[in-house]
């Protein structure tokens, strides 16, 4: 690569190959600052010293599973046929992790690998043109613009702002690398998605690329587009209530983060009027709904391809840090009220995305309960309607199964596992004759008050069977369903009594002809324990009481191979038993109505709740009595507690 070659592509021409490096040796660091994005593929490097050590010698891997490669690197590998696997090696986050031993040791060795491997890469996995190609030979491609914004806009930033003034790091190294750059922006501009979050992050890595490279004479014109690009992008994004059009817990943050990198860089570089203020509004708006969505160890929802050990802390503390949260409100809650001012707002509901949060304050022990009654979402949808999930005091107790992997490798054995973990039966939800909802949305309300809260909400699609994956370049990869039972209605409604910490879940099914419905519980793991219609959870430190009223069939599974049942995900591609909690009743109108209290400490066997109801007056009493205090709830158009 020539010195002219690279003038040619540049604004400004430099003298030669060293002068171009010895500029960006000077540049590039201070406009890269602290900047680093978590990685937003299900695969990445956890930069423990035993998978950095091994990236040196072509051991490459991520999140437990790998390949150890004799010779030439394979760039097209894919273990057990996961594609994503590949996808997180290609966008090669790794480099960051060699990047920071080199930075921290001053050890060459470091910086070499990087260079040579990133060399690697660019010499034997040229371009590649996806016109007119299927959609699965571009993702193995390696160069579909995800993994390309990966690449070029957050990874190889950061790698090589650590590294560049490394002996390893030569004139005609850089020359070939930052040549690279500029076809990667390239394709950013040219074949970028049109939709989905991925068009917003290969968009906001062309923008990124245009501040960190902005002697590059494309950079001003890049930069115009991705400001343009996603100004016409927040509507279909993010609903006007600031949450995600995606429904999923942790994919609200990857939808966000991809306006906020290209902001933040844009602010740390000087260049935020580039935005217009509309803009901001919609950062802020959109910070808030994370804000408001995680629990209180800092985990999501778990919905729609999410997995309970996500935190999201740091990506808190960033938001604050650029001003896009209320900084007494984010200080108290990063700080588990150590500083900042306690919020005057505890539970929130989304009237858009039809999400109810209950919580009863902004600490680590804070009780918090979140019922989705939204719409079926886009990209990464799940069978996960009205699904609800507990925590307290410290612990996630009740929450759905979790992301195993994605089906989008078709015709591999485990894909019908994957699927599994996109259905209502790995969520806290209800099944008809053990089949699934179909898709759809749900509805719902929700009510705040002082002393309680009370949500609502119906979901009238049917159920019915799951099919093949169908994947698709634009909506990601879902499941076929044929309704088998259109007429089935489910209604839940979840009453949250604040003082006495307890909740009341009504569960009515109703359909022309009688049905057997199952009310299904996830757990994280640990044991469950049944005496009568109460479960329990076992843990030392903090646990739940579930009491059903009336009879229904209770059993527990952990760990069932046959039938599958009882698994959590505690992170992508990682499984683990867990008790789940079944109720069944048969008929055409069924109610569950299920207690559900978390204590503090182990649970006290000589003292387990009772839950009672009665019928007075042509109303619904239900009663809750623990350590001899009973509380009154009245069920009705209005639930509210009897004084």
């Amino acid at each position: 690569m020539t010195i002219e070659q690279i003038n040619l592509v540049l604004s400004i021409p430099f003298a030669s190959s060293q002068a171009l490096l010895d500029f960006y040796r000077k540049e590039l660091p201070g406009r890269v600052g602290n900047y680093r994005l978590d990685e937003v593929g299900p695969i990445m490097s956890v930069g423990s010293d035993e998978e950095v050590e091994g990236y040196l010698n072509k051991r490459f891997f991520f999140n437990g599973k790998g390949v150890v490669m004799e010779g030439a690197i394979d760039w097209y590998a894919a273990p057990e046929g996961d594609l994503e696997w590949n996808g997180g090696f290609v966008r090669q986050g790794y480099f960051m992790y060699l990047a920071d031993r080199y930075e921290s040791t001053g050890d060459e060795r470091y910086a070499a690998a990087v260079v040579e491997q990133m060399l690697d890469y660019i010499h034997n996995v040229p371009p590649y043109d996806p016109e007119g190609k299927p959609y699965l030979e571009y993702k193995k491609s390696t160069w579909r613009p995800f993994e390309v914004a990966g690449r070029a806009a957050e990874n190889w930033p950061v790698a090589l702002a650590k590294i560049i003034t490394s002996n390893s790091m030569t004139a005609d190294a850089f020359a070939e690398i930052y040549y690279s750059i500029y076809q990667h922006a390239r394709f950013l501009r040219q074949h970028h998605w049109k939709t989905g979050n991925h068009a917003c992050l290969e968009v906001a890595g062309l923008g990124v690329i245009s501040i960190f490279y902005r002697e590059m004479k494309d950079a001003e014109e890049w930069r115009t587009y991705a400001v343009n690009l996603l100004m016409s992008k927040w509507t279909e994004q993010f609903h006007p209530d600031g949450y995600t059009q995606e429904m999923s817990g942790a994919y609200h943050w990857v939808a966000l983060r991809n306006f906020f990198a290209f902001y933040q860089v844009a602010q740390h570089n000087g260049m935020e009027q580039i935005f217009p203020s509309v803009y901001t509004e919609w950062l802020r708006k959109t910070a808030m709904a994370e804000f408001y969505q995680q629990k209180p160890d800092f985990s999501l929802p778990i919905t729609n391809d999410s997995n309970v050990t996500t935190r999201h802390q740091i990506q808190l503390s960033a938001l604050m840090a650029a001003g896009l949260l209320p900084a007494e409100d984010a200080l108290f809650r990063l700080s588990n009220g150590r500083e900042g001012k306690k919020p005057s707002y505890t539970s929130h509901f989304f009237p858009q995305a039809r999400l109810a949060i209950m919580r009863s304050g902004w600490d680590s022990e804070a009780l918090y309960a979140s019922l989705d009654m939204g719409p079926w979402g886009c990209n990464h949808m799940n069978d996960d309607q009205l699904n609800l999930e507990v925590s307290a005091y410290g612990r996630n107790l009740l929450v759905n199964s979790g992301r195993w992997r994605y089906t989008t490798s078709p015709g591999i054995d485990w894909l019908d596992k994957a699927e599994y973990f996109k259905s209502t039966a790995a969520y806290n939800s209800v099944l008809c004759d053990g089949m699934n909802q179909v898709h759809g949305d749900a509805d719902g309300e929700m009510r705040i008050a002082a002393d309680s809260d009370y949500a609502c909400g119906t979901f009238c699609a049917g159920y019915g069977y799951n099919g093949g994956a169908q994947v698709s370049r634009e909506v990601g990869s879902t499941t076929q369903t044929a309704c088998v039972v259109p007429d089935a209605r489910h209604k839940r409604e979840v009453f949250y009594a604040k003082e006495a910490g307890f909740l009341i879940v009504r569960d009515t099914l109703t359909a022309e002809q009688a049905h057997r419905y199952t009310q299904i519980w996830h757990t994280v793991g640990g044991q469950v324990e049944r005496e009568g219609n109460v479960c329990f959870s076992c843990f030392e430190d903090a646990n739940f009481v579930m009491v059903q009223c009336g009879d229904p069939e209770i059993e527990i599974f952990c760990g069932s191979e046959e039938p599958f049942k009882g698994w959590n995900c505690p992170a992508y591609d990682h499984l683990v038993p867990a008790p789940q909690i079944e109720a069944s009743l048969t008929g055409q109108t069924v109610v569950f109505e299920t207690l559900i209290l978390p204590t503090r400490g182990p649970v006290d066997r000589s003292m387990l709740p009772v839950f009672e109801k009665e019928e007075k007056d042509g109303k619904t009493i239900y009663q809750v009595t623990v350590g001899g205090k009973t509380t009154s709830v009245e069920a009705g158009c209005m639930w509210r507690l009897v004084k």
